[in-house]
Parts: structure tokens; C-alpha cells; sequence
């Protein structure tokens, strides 16, 4: 079948014309020209005339053949195979499609939208062609509705990993339907909109990564729909566009970098970051965003709240306008990173025909792999791309100037669109500019820049000597104003007293004991057993460091096992939690005088509860060890119990999630399942035991776990806590069970090896594989609640492998052997971390409380915040303590040793109770950074 496909645009640094982001890249085209446009002068013609180049083609893709959309021409392979000219291809131009037994509605319709907002673009200019479009538009859209069904799984390998749809089509679906309401005003589309915007919204917060409010790009449309609709602000009609100026708002302030809800991150520099493939992408159509918000919002004399943070529409245009700043050379390197602009650009940008001799210059042609030596060359480009915004540099503001790193060289037709705009371009004239076909997108750049004068200043961090000493002591010490239950003698922390001594009463159990987790009055067993495991692996690893506060540590295992062994005493029921969780936070009132629902939840054979009972299982058998040399008795029965409740938990399997439901989620929801938590299980049982059956376990079910590659957030290598094994299975089977392992065990050896070896790459920050993020201080980031649990827990394991290494005379290899992280290295890291919970960080206070003259004073903690029993030996009751909260004074009893959850990813901290994310601590912080500590109380000059 014969079918014209010629035009469109390359949609990078290849020869491959792929659709979807083509397609994407043409609709920001016309809405950039449709928001903007009466202010580009005499650019407006080419702008006009780039969105047209687009839409032509897509013409061709959808009219040909009935029922049959193409949606990529090239081979991929054989393309990123080659390195040679458009002009010379030899490779397959292999054409791709969709059809009703092979569906795309996520490229159909993101066609449909360039089509519809085109039309809208030109009804008034070419009628004809616009009418064209417009029915077109539809067609595909109906198609697109009709069969349902992600390209993805119909082409498979051609459009995967390239451009593969990793956010589900329903997003362009409404995106298509809100760009044909604009183009035909017809209420059909409006109720499409409406009755299916909530597929894409079910959750009302933030994602990992900001999506639902913050994702907008070639594969996610979430913020720009918000966005589009809230114009129906200028007519006044607040109801008629809810949920989206709600989302809107939403968005903005997961953008803003002083929002508390903020959900994006920036370089150190101030570059906007989110993780995967080419970050410029980001800034330019973020800022899009706000501008065109900003724009609204004036117009409708509005302002945002995000917390007690009010945001203003000229706000918005100063991040905007901060980003473009950044884009043109006012960034760490300053260098723009716009080739053709200023004196410092990219010049070895990863795009064939740029670096290739031009057909003038160079008649002759180059095949394939002729071109491999301009690629490899260290000379620059010889053909300027005038224009093209590259990918950009790291979370650091590190740039490489290669070919080779193609993820920060290669410019997109997607980064560049959403700049082809501007709010008042009328001032451009008075800085110099001359208008050309490159300038289109300078438009935006220079003109924002006379927006709004604004400076940024960075705080300087005072580098001071710590004592890890102290601050070990201090660490163990924050355990004890976390006990439950009857208090020894030996209690310390003395405005502490007995409390829940009735715990278990209601079911004929004793349950007394414990932790409370963290600034509540509640007895979660899973993240108790997770804190017990790691401070047993604490004495394991580094008790030989701790001196006098070795036995302080083995007193808090015990606390925690004690209770452990009492909620395990039943055959196969689990103890797995104390208290009501909804009617105690629903109280600030002292552990001592606790009136709220004490009920135990359990899980069994027919309402299992593998996570936590496995969990429970490392933990004792962890602890039987620490115990092994000092009280075998009692080493022996926790290793008993530990083998009792392992069979348990791998015998009945299911989650806890669903056994117990609300009771547990969303406070300790088991988000990652159960299978790490008995693989984990497993290796510390081999470790006490040393029983081949163990190994055979892990083994066995390992690849449960590792079946997939880490995903953009690190998944898999790079997770550790209380919810997630992963990188701790991987640490521990190396470093510690593999020196049991015979030579015929090699293969798996390497396996655990090669893991751990990834977990590394993905923490250390000049790593090519990064999936970690850092703030602008220095201070480890991923998307979790409590963020302090990540830097404490993931130091903690580059800690013991540097050990490892050390031992073994090895380093680690990462991206393909271009770093190698060296023992020193890993330690420097882990101790970087160390530093800035202790005080080496943009606000120069402490993280713990009681380290350092400046640390929180106001912690998210009940008992830290009342009056203690001997100041007030009268009862504060559930509502009583609500003062005491809101109360701007300080803590009135120091929870010595505490870290809390620790300041926002742009360094800031808000010393206040409400903001418990981050002024909470929780004992999950503290039990890896015992050990952390108590390495570096010996080894402070490393």
C-alpha cells in the first residue's frame, strides 16, 4: 500500500519521526500562538508557519487509509544504530500504525488535540484548511474513543523505550475532548471531559513525583487540562470549572519552590528537576503553565493559597521567569543552554545533522557508520541548530558537553515549544532584538526577563566539627521517651513515666511494652520491627565502636524484642497493633493519660499478615544474635520464635493491608507487598542459623523481587525502610551471608553483587544512573513522608558496604564502567549526610534535638509538647492538649536524641507542630543512624 508520510519533524537528534511527542509538540505550538500570539510581531507568521509543518503531516498520517492511523516512521533500532544525515538515510523506513485490532488512543488523540487546536488557530485566517482540520480532528478522536487501547502494547518494541506511553491514554483522551470543546463549543465534549477527568484525579494529593497536578509533557496531559480549563475563569464562573481551578491551584503549589506542599525539585541552582529522560522538557512546559495561569488569574483578579503561603499571578511569572534565567545562562556554568545564544553554548549536541558536514560542504555521502567519527570527536558541531534547547544538566548543575551523554545534550522539538510564547513582548523592541526565524523562541526567553527584577541569594552553610559521640549517645537515648509500658529504674529520659499498662487487657493478651513509633500514642508492630532489626544490625555492624553505649543499645533491642516475643506467643496469631489509630490522632494528650480505644489487631491463617510477621521474624532473629555471646537463653528463644513466625508467614500469605484495611492504611500501609519482607526474613534467619534452607529460600524467591529494572524512582535497587527491602536484601546477602556460600553458589553470589553494586550507582550523585535527588544543600530526597528516614537508612548501607569493599579490595563500576566509586567515596557520602542532619546545612541548625546550640524546638510529639506528669500531675484529656499543639512556645520536654523528619528539598524547615512531615521524629529515623554514628564516633576524620 502506498501511502505519502513525507514531512513532519524529526523529534530529536535522530532520523525517526515519532508521532506522539510530533504530535504534542505541534498542539504546544498552536496554543502558544493562541495565548500569545498577538504579541510575537512579525514572528507570528513563521510560528504560524511551524505548527502548519506539523499539522500537514498529520493530515497525511490519519486521511490515507480508513480506519488506520500512522503513528511512527523509522526503524528506531537501525536508526540509533547509524549516526549519519537525514539527507543520506539508508536505514528501514518502516511505517507504523494503529487500527481497531491494534489500538492507540493515546497518540490518536494527542493528534486529535494538535488538530482541533489548530484549527482554532487559523479559523479566521484559512477557514478552509481550518475546517479541514477540525473534522479531522474529530474523526480521530472518535477513533481514538472507540478503540480503546495503549500503543504501546499494540507495537510494542518500535515505540518502547523511545516513546512509550507510561501514563495511560486516558489523560489525552480528555485532553483531546477539552481542546474540541474549545474548537466547537459543543456541550458533548464538555460532558467528556467531565465524566471522565476523574479517571485521571482519583487521587486528591500529590504523587511520587507530582503527578495528577504537577505532570505535563508529550505523556502526560494532567496539569495542562487543569490548566486549559481554569480560563473559564475570565467569564466568572467559579462552579462551572471545578475540580479544575481547585487542580490548578493544586499544581501551582506543587511548583512553587516556598509552597508546603511543593512537590517538584530544584538544582542547586534553581533549574526545576523531575526524574526521567531529558529534564529541560520540565522548566519549558511547566513555566508555560504558569504563565498562561498567571495570565488568568490577573485577569480575574485571583491569588493562590498553598498553605500559609499566598501565591500572586506575578509570583508565578517570577518562576517563570527564574527558569528561562536559568535556560540562558544564568545557572552555575553560565552558559545558556539555547545554542546560537550568548557567548557559552552547547556545542557538541547529540543531533546527527548538526555535527555532521552539511550536503554543501560535504557532497559526498556518509553512510551508516561514516559518521561514527564526527560522533566520537571532540569538535564541535560544524552546523549550528540555531535554537535548539538541549536536555540540560544534572540535579547539580553539572554539565557535560558530549554527544555521548545524550540525555543532557540532545535537544526535542517538546522542549522548545512550550516556549514559542510570551506575555508582553511588546517590550522586546526596547531591548534590541531582531526578528528572525530563530528568534521564535527567543520571544518568550528575553521578554519575561524584563517581567520581574528578582534576585536569589544562597545561605552559606557553616562547616563545624561534630561530636558523633554526642550525638550517638544522644541517638540511643531518644528510645527511651519512645518506650510504652512499666518503666525500670534505669529510665533516664525522667519526664517519661509508665503508661498503656492495660495494653492487650481486651483480648486476654499482655501487650505491654513497646514503642510508640513515633509523635502519637500508638503501637505500629510493622515499622517497631523494622526499628528493631536495624538497631540489632547497628550492634552487629559497628557495637565495637559504640563503647559505653553498646549496652544502651542492646537495652533498646530488648525493649522492642520483649514486646515482640509477647505479641508472637499465640501459635499462628501475630499481635499486630495497639490502639485505635483515628481516635488517638484525633487527641493530643500524654502517653501517662491515654483515655482513647486500646484495641489489639491481629492477623492469622485466614486473615494473614505476611509483611508484618515476617518483619517481626527478622527482627528476633537479628536480635537472637546480639544476644548470642551475652544471654544465650535468651538468644535461643528469640531464634525459636523467629523460625515460628517466619513458617507462619510464609505458610498463610497475604498482606495486612487487606486483612486489616483502614486499621492500617494509610498510616503503615504496606505499599510494596510482602515478598521482600520474608526474603529479608529469610537472609537474617541464615545468618542466625546458618540452615541451607534458609539460602535455598532466598534464592528461591528473590526473583519475585528483582524481575524488573529500577524504575525512575529507584525502585528496587535503591529502596530501604520500613515498607521496602530491596537495597537491604541486596547489602546484607553480600556483605555478610556470602562468606557462608560455597563455590557452587557463584552465579547467585554475583547476582546479590551486581545489585548492591546498583544500589550504589543510584545514590551516589555524580552517578550517570542516579535515581536519588538531592537538595540544594546536599541532603538526600526521595518522594516519601518523612523524608529523614532515607538519608539515615541508605547511609547506613553505603556505610556497611564500603566496608564490605574495603575487606574485599574492590570498588564499584557504575554506567558502564565511566565512574568508579571507590570505599572512601561511599563513606564520604554517607558522612555527608551525617553532617547536615547535625548541623552543616542552609538553615546551620541541628536536625536532633538536643545536638548543637540551634535545633527543632517545636516536634510534632505529644509527649514532648505537654506539660509532664511531675510539672502537671493533673490529667490533660483528649481535647485538653490542643493548646499545648497550637502553642507558638516551645517544647516544654526535650525528646534528647530525636530526628525529625527533616526540612523540604529546597532546605527550608518550619519549626512548627502542624507541619508534621517534617517536625515529626519517628524511631525508623534513629535506628539506622545509631549505627551511623557510632562508625563515625571512631572514624570522624574520613
Amino acid at each position: 500500500m502506498q501511502v505519502n508520510l513525507v514531512g513532519g519533524y524529526y523529534d530529536a537528534g535522530d532520523n525517526v519521526k515519532f508521532n506522539f511527542p510530533m504530535a504534542f509538540s505541534t498542539t504546544m505550538l498552536a496554543w502558544s500562538v493562541l495565548e500569545f500570539g498577538k504579541f510575537m510581531g512579525t514572528d507570528l507568521k513563521y510560528a504560524v508557519e511551524a505548527v502548519r509543518w506539523g499539522t500537514d503531516y498529520l493530515l497525511k498520517a490519519t486521511g490515507s487509509v480508513p480506519d488506520f492511523i500512522y503513528v511512527q516512521v523509522g526503524d528506531p533500532y537501525a536508526d540509533h544504530n547509524c549516526w549519519e544525515r537525514p539527507e543520506d538515510m539508508d536505514t528501514p523506513r518502516t511505517v507504523y500504525t494503529i487500527s481497531p485490532d491494534k489500538p492507540g488512543s493515546e497518540v490518536a488523540a494527542e493528534t486529535a488535540a494538535a488538530l482541533a487546536a489548530t484549527s482554532i488557530l487559523l479559523k479566521y485566517t484559512n477557514p478552509r484548511y481550518s475546517a479541514k482540520l477540525l473534522k479531522r480532528a474529530i474523526m480521530v478522536f472518535n477513533f481514538a474513543d472507540k478503540y480503546r487501547g495503549s500503543y504501546s502494547d499494540s507495537l510494542g518494541q518500535w515505540v518502547c523505550p523511545f516513546y512509550c506511553d507510561y501514563n495511560g491514554y486516558q489523560d489525552e483522551l480528555v485532553w483531546a475532548a477539552a481542546w474540541l470543546h474549545r474548537a466547537t463549543n459543543k456541550q458533548y465534549y464538555w460532558n467528556y471531559v467531565n465524566n471522565n477527568i476523574h479517571n485521571l484525579e482519583i487521587g486528591d494529593s500529590v504523587s511520587n513525583n507530582g503527578g495528577v497536578f504537577a505532570e505535563f509533557g508529550w505523556d502526560a496531559k494532567h496539569a495542562g487540562i487543569n490548566i486549559f480549563f481554569s480560563k473559564l475563569l475570565l467569564k466568572g464562573d467559579d462552579n462551572f470549572i471545578d475540580p479544575f481551578r481547585s487542580n490548578a491551584d493544586k499544581f501551582v503549589c506543587s511548583m512553587l519552590p516556598e509552597s508546603p506542599s511543593r512537590s517538584v525539585q530544584y538544582s542547586p541552582g534553581g533549574l526545576l528537576c523531575k526524574p526521567g529522560g531529558s529534564n529541560m522538557q520540565h522548566p519549558t512546559a511547566l513555566s508555560f503553565l504558569l504563565l498562561v495561569y498567571a495570565r488568568y488569574l490577573n485577569i480575574a483578579k485571583k491569588v493562590i493559597h498553598c498553605g500559609n503561603v499566598v501565591a500572586t499571578p506575578s509570583r508565578l511569572i517570577q518562576v517563570a521567569k527564574s527558569q528561562v534565567d536559568y535556560i540562558l545562562g544564568s545557572n552555575p556554568s553560565k552558559m545558556s543552554y539555547m545554542v546560537g545564544y550568548g557567548k557559552k553554548f552547547p556545542r557538541r549536541i547529540h543531533h546527527r545533522g548538526s555535527s555532521i558536514p552539511s550536503v554543501d560542504r560535504h557532497q559526498d555521502r556518509i553512510g551508516c557508520k561514516g559518521g561514527t567519527p564526527y560522533y566520537s570527536s571532540d569538535a564541535p558541531n560544524p552546523n549550528l541548530l540555531i535554537g535548539a534547547v538541549v536536555g540540560g544538566p544534572d540535579i547539580n548543575d553539572a554539565y557535560n558537553d558530549s554527544r555521548a551523554q545524550f540525555v543532557q545534550s540532545e535537544p526535542t522539538t517538546y522542549i522548545n515549544a512550550p516556549l514559542v510564547d510570551t506575555e508582553i513582548s511588546r517590550e522586546r523592541n526596547k531591548m534590541g532584538w531582531r526578528s528572525s526565524c530563530s528568534s521564535i523562541v527567543l520571544i518568550f526567553l528575553v521578554v519575561v526577563m524584563v517581567m520581574v527584577r528578582g534576585g536569589s541569594g544562597t545561605r552559606e552553610v557553616r562547616k563545624v566539627v561534630h561530636d558523633y559521640g554526642d550525638a550517638l549517645t544522644k541517638s540511643i537515648l531518644f528510645f527511651e521517651g519512645q518506650r510504652s509500658g512499666k518503666l525500670p529504674s534505669s529510665q533516664r529520659m525522667t519526664w517519661r513515666k509508665d503508661s498503656a499498662l492495660n495494653d492487650g487487657q481486651l483480648v486476654g493478651v499482655d501487650l505491654v511494652g513497646g514503642y510508640y513509633d513515633a509523635g502519637d500514642n500508638i503501637k505500629f508492630n510493622f515499622p517497631m520491627a523494622f526499628t528493631t532489626t536495624m538497631l540489632s544490625w547497628s550492634v552487629l555492624e559497628f557495637g565495637d565502636f559504640m563503647g559505653s553505649d553498646l549496652q544502651h543499645a542492646k537495652d533498646a533491642v530488648q525493649w522492642g524484642t520483649d514486646y515482640l516475643i509477647k505479641a508472637t506467643n499465640i501459635p499462628n496469631v501475630v499481635y499486630v497493633q495497639v490502639a485505635e489509630p483515628y481516635s488517638d490522632h484525633d487527641c493530643w494528650e500524654r502517653p501517662e493519660d491515654m483515655d482513647t480505644d486500646r484495641s489489639a489487631y491481629a492477623v492469622n491463617q485466614t486473615h494473614p499478615g505476611s509483611e508484618v510477621a515476617a518483619e517481626i521474624a527478622a527482627a528476633l532473629a537479628a536480635s537472637s544474635t546480639v544476644f548470642k555471646s551475652s544471654d544465650l537463653p535468651y538468644s535461643q528463644k528469640l531464634l525459636s520464635r523467629a523460625r515460628e513466625v517466619f513458617e507462619f508467614a510464609d505458610k498463610y500469605q497475604g498482606s495486612y493491608n487487606d486483612s486489616l484495611g483502614k486499621v492500617v492504611c494509610p498510616f503503615y500501609c504496606d505499599w510494596d507487598g510482602y515478598k521482600d519482607e520474608l526474603v529479608w526474613a529469610a537472609a537474617w534467619l541464615y545468618k542466625a542459623t546458618h540452615e541451607i534452607r534458609y539460602l535455598n529460600y532466598v534464592e528461591a524467591n528473590i526473583n519475585t523481587l528483582e524481575w524488573y529494572n529500577p524504575s525512575k524512582n529507584g525502585v528496587n535497587f535503591c529502596e530501604f525502610g520500613w515498607d521496602d527491602k530491596h537495597a537491604g536484601i541486596n547489602v546484607l546477602v553480600t556483605t555478610v551471608l556470602l562468606k557462608k556460600i560455597n563455590k557452587a553458589s557463584n552465579g547467585v553470589k554475583e547476582y546479590y553483587r551486581l545489585n548492591a553494586h546498583q544500589f550504589v550507582c543510584s545514590v551516589l550523585p555524580e552517578s550517570p544512573t542516579k535515581s536519588v535527588t538531592y537538595s540544594p544543600g546536599g541532603l538526600m530526597h526521595k518522594a516519601v513522608g518523612s523524608n529523614m528516614q532515607v538519608p539515615a537508612a541508605l547511609s547506613f548501607l553505603l556505610l556497611v558496604y564500603a566496608r564490605h569493599l574495603n575487606q574485599v579490595n574492590e570498588t564499584v563500576l557504575c554506567g558502564n564502567s565511566i565512574l568508579a566509586a571507590t570505599p572512601g567515596r561511599l563513606i564520604s557520602l554517607a558522612k555527608s549526610q551525617v553532617d547536615y542532619i547535625l548541623g552543616d546545612n542552609p538553615m546551620n541548625m541541628s536536625y536532633m534535638v538536643g545536638y548543637g546550640k540551634k535545633f527543632p524546638n517545636r516536634i510534632h510529639h505529644r509527649g514532648s509538647s505537654l506539660p509532664a506528669l511531675d510539672q502537671h500531675p493533673e490529667r490533660i484529656e483528649c481535647k485538653g492538649g490542643t493548646p499545648y499543639f497550637e502553642s507558638q512556645s516551645p517544647n516544654p520536654n526535650l525528646l534528647i536524641g530525636a530526628v525529625v523528619g527533616g526540612p523540604a528539598t529546597n532546605d527550608s524547615y518550619a519549626d512548627s507542630r502542624g507541619l508534621f512531615v517534617q517536625s515529626e521524629p519517628t524511631t525508623y529515623i534513629n535506628a539506622p543512624l545509631v549505627g551511623v554514628l557510632a562508625y563515625f564516633s571512631v572514624h570522624q576524620h574520613q
